[in-house]
């Protein structure tokens, strides 16, 4: 299991305005380690664009990799206080073996906060590119086991979850991962692909009424595929014995 990356200092041991200065340097490197990756950035350019000296990285991450593991920390943190809410919540759903509707309107919740934090989060931009290199496998891999053991098991469960019980299979079957990726993945591919879908639109950025118009097709197309779901899992008995 990958270790918290380690602070060294607390933030009144040294540098002048200590949290703030560490702020602004992990605030850098997501966006230098997101242009760049994990070997192309190097500790001096992220030094120069935070405005501090290089010895100040070692002094509050001890290495580089440690300041890479501060970063994922960041966006942790900022993701799971966005989305504990919503995930808690279905997971009560689950627990509860409530009926097929309140199911989907649970996993639909997830995507739907999950969507609008995506392009309304101040920092969301600067992780684009940070978190597309690290869950295709490009980065060190500490890194992702704290996002997936602090974020992505969860969450990962609970969707699953649901879907394993729309479609009468176990969670962790492989048709039901399968069937929660893809149904994630039209949520995801908005950020992803970004520039692509606003030039296809011909949109110069997001604002709220397009948010809301992307958040209410989702929904849509996700309701009636997981609806889609259930009457397959309803017409084909021994399919939903295999699920209990």
């Amino acid at each position: 299991m990958a270790q918290a990356a380690k602070h060294r200092h607390t933030p009144d041991t040294g540098y002048a305005r200590g949290e703030e200065t560490r702020a602004r340097i992990v605030t850098t490197a997501l966006r230098l380690f997101g242009e760049h990756g994990f070997d192309g950035a190097s500790t001096r350019d992220i030094a120069s664009a935070a405005g501090v000296n290089a010895p100040a990285l070692q002094y509050y991450f001890d290495s580089k990799e440690g300041l890479y593991l501060a970063c994922v920390e960041h966006i942790v943190e900022q993701v799971w206080q966005e989305m504990s809410e919503v995930v808690e919540a279905a997971e009560r759903v689950l627990k509860g073996h409530a009926p097929d509707a309140e199911l989907i309107d649970a996993f639909c919740a997830i995507q739907g906060r999950m969507t609008e934090f995506m392009f309304t989060s101040s920092g969301a931009s600067d992780w684009r590119l940070f978190m597309a290199r690290q869950q295709s496998g490009m980065e060190p891999a500490s890194g992702f086991e704290i996002f997936y053991e602090r974020v992505n098991r969860r969450m990962s469960a609970v969707t699953a979850g649901i879907v394993g019980r729309l479609i009468g299979r176990p969670a962790k079957d492989s048709e039901t991962v399968i069937r929660t990726v893809a149904l994630q993945g039209q949520m995801v591919v908005f950020q992803i692909k970004r520039r692509s879908v606003l030039t296809a639109l011909n949109w110069d950025s997001m604002n709220a009424a397009r948010i809301g118009l992307l958040k209410r097709i989702i929904r849509e197309q996700t309701t009636t595929l997981l609806e889609s779901m259930v009457a397959m899992r309803d017409a084909t008995p021994t399919v939903r014995k295999t699920g209990r």
